[in-house]
């Protein structure tokens, strides 16, 4: 089989089998530029065009000079050296003056071993900046994107690059908020008191608010519900940090990693009389 390289027109001779290793894809011995062998595939060279070499030198056509030349032409190029041939075009010994092909006639040269496989798939360095440019700024807007739709999540998990998450999240005009962790927020202790008998409106409720987790968290809504006698809900109300949290406090900062916080409320209930209450924690 012979193929031919599109950019400098040289011919050479291979085997399917050779090509298949690299899917078609070689390195010209002669230019250095890579091309698909498939492309240009054939099973014979083309018929070269008349000479006119023997009428310009004046050879007879039946001498031994013109006998040569055609000779030349039509003589078989060599078969593929599979095992001694190891690098480029300059392995092979240079061609004599004598022995040079003619312009208009198609060379078969023997293609090194070498050229196929990975060796045939290197690329120009001069041309491999523009992917790395490219992947450079998909990875920057992956991790954009990560800080966008995940930081919070990040940040728990890792915690010890909560402040580098913060600062890139920051420059990115994003935030990375406090988690939510319902599950480990616990009231450890509560109760509701009147503070005067003569004045049996006004109470006091204190609480004690617990982080179990290993991380800082968010704080919760608290719900208050008073209820008569019966246990029936008679007033409900919802109070946010800002409200519950002590003036010196605050609110943003949350419930560190394995703290408590203090609720401490005052009350006045008006027309209703407690018989007892339920607290709740949640987020909104």
């Amino acid at each position: 089989m012979y193929t031919r390289c599109p950019h400098c027109d040289t011919y050479f001779r291979v085997t399917r089998e050779q090509l298949q290793i690299s899917s078609g894809q070689v390195r010209c011995g002669r230019c250095e530029r890579v091309f698909d062998a498939f492309a240009t595939l054939s099973a014979q060279l083309p018929a070269p065009p008349p000479s006119l070499e023997g009428v310009v030198s004046g050879d007879a056509p039946g001498s031994e000079s013109a006998r040569a030349s055609e000779a030349a032409r039509g003589a078989e190029p060599p078969d593929l050296d599979t095992h001694g041939a190891t690098s480029g075009l300059g392995d092979h010994p240079a061609p004599s003056a004598s022995d040079a092909p003619s312009p208009t006639e198609p060379q078969a040269l023997t293609l090194p071993d070498n050229l196929f496989g990975p060796a045939a798939q290197r690329a120009s360095t001069g041309r491999g900046w523009p992917w790395a440019v490219a992947s450079l700024v998909l990875v920057i807007g992956l991790f954009g994107q990560g800080l966008f739709l995940l930081g919070t999540d990040l940040a728990v998990r890792l915690p010890e690059l909560r402040p580098t998450l913060i600062e890139a999240c920051n420059w990115l005009g994003c935030a990375v908020v406090l988690p939510r962790l319902p599950d480990q927020l616990y009231i450890e202790a509560s109760d509701l008191q009147v503070l005067n008998a003569t004045r049996p409106n006004e109470v006091l409720l204190t609480a004690t608010i617990r982080n179990r987790a290993a991380v800082a968290q968010e704080l919760p809504l608290l719900e208050l519900t008073l209820t008569d006698k019966l246990n029936q809900a008679a007033a409900r109300k919802v109070f946010y940090p800002s409200e519950y949290l002590d003036k010196s406090q605050d609110p943003e900062q949350g419930v560190g990693a394995s703290q408590e916080i203090a609720v401490k409320l005052y009350l006045d209930t008006g027309e209703i009389r407690a018989a007892g209450y339920r607290l709740y924690l949640f987020f909104a």
